[in-house]
């Protein structure tokens, strides 16, 4: 059995995580890592047995023994990133989300991935959960009925960054709006089609939070899609509290509603619950991993493809750019 090679630009939280689901694949081998902190990046070279620990990223990419590139730094870094591995030649990538930081970033990306005939992954593991695609299949087959509105909540009650760090910047991370919201837009997108606009808040984007006080972000959105579908999000990230993580979708017919290890159906007098365990999937990160090195073994282009990821980006920046206008209607 041939084993595909692959290499790592950054070795953070993201990195362990993809690096310990692709561990468990009997046609991977882990090549190089290239991480600025040269101290983690030989810590984690270490830890999952690749070959080398690079000293920079020109090294690494020097490497043409290599068939893949997962990048994992922080999301201002991927476009750049992305487009130096396609110059230096590799023809599937796969990226952490949020696929771009900025709106312009988008069709660099497109051209230079069509310029060099190349696969890219962005990494939105939701998809890879079987409620949520069992959820796709009922809502292209109708079984909701014409579908009224959707509610997003997530809450992140363990948020503990301070006001120097990557997360608690929306500069650099775009807070949880671009960093956690591009999951559900993606989701949403998936399961509605096309966007058509949204007004938006976020708490740590227009700087009501005072340095004096720890950070906290959140955010609140209407976002409408072009089907006539509503959807309310919100998003935190918060020092205490509870923690949550639901989505609901509401039909003439039925309401649906996940937390994304279970999935049910409700009416008056009538609940539907599906059998949406992860079974030989295991969970939607190894799910995720196995994607990538099929990508690599037959060219086939898996989720969530490069347009899904620039759209799900779409969908938070348009909600950072109502939010940098006091709420103001933002337009797709």
């Amino acid at each position: 059995m041939k084993k595909h090679r692959i290499s790592f630009i950054a070795a953070g939280r993201m990195a362990n995580s993809m690096a310990t689901q692709l561990k468990k694949l009997d046609n991977i081998e882990l090549a190089g890592v290239f991480d600025i902190l040269q101290d983690k990046s030989k810590a984690f070279a270490q830890k999952y047995g690749f070959e080398k620990n690079c000293a920079s990223r020109e090294e690494l990419l020097s490497d043409k023994t290599v068939d893949g590139i997962v990048i994992c730094n922080y999301c201002h870094q991927h476009c750049e990133t992305v487009l130096a591995a396609l110059h230096a030649g590799f023809k599937f990538i796969f990226c952490e989300k949020p696929a771009i930081r900025k709106v312009e970033e988008a069709q660099l990306l497109r051209d230079a991935v069509a310029a060099h005939g190349a696969r890219i992954m962005i990494g939105h593991h939701r998809k890879h959960i079987p409620a949520c695609r069992k959820l796709k299949e009922l809502v292209d087959q109708g079984r909701l009925g014409k579908i009224r509105f959707a509610k997003v909540h997530f809450c992140n009650s363990w948020y503990s960054r301070e006001w120097d760090d990557y997360f608690a910047s929306y500069e650099r991370s775009g807070g949880t709006t671009l960093d956690m919201v591009t999951h559900y837009a993606d989701l949403l997108n998936w399961y509605f089609g096309e966007p058509a606009s949204v007004s938006a808040r976020a708490l740590m984007l227009e700087k009501t939070v005072p340095k004096t006080v720890k950070p906290v972000d959140y955010v609140s959105a209407t976002l409408t899609y072009e089907n006539g579908v509503i959807c309310g999000i919100e998003s935190s990230y918060q020092r205490y509290g509870v923690s949550y993580d639901t989505l609901e979708i509401y039909g003439d017919e039925y309401t649906a509603v996940t937390d994304y290890r279970t999935l049910k159906l409700y009416r008056k007098k009538e609940t539907i619950e599906f059998d949406v365990g992860f079974g030989e999937i295991e969970s939607e990160q190894l799910e995720q991993a196995r994607n990538f090195a099929g990508m690599i073994g037959d060219g086939i282009q898996r989720q969530t493809t490069l347009e899904e990821g620039l759209a799900s980006a779409r969908v938070a920046l348009g909600m950072m750019a109502s939010s940098e206008k006091g709420g103001e209607l933002f337009h797709f």
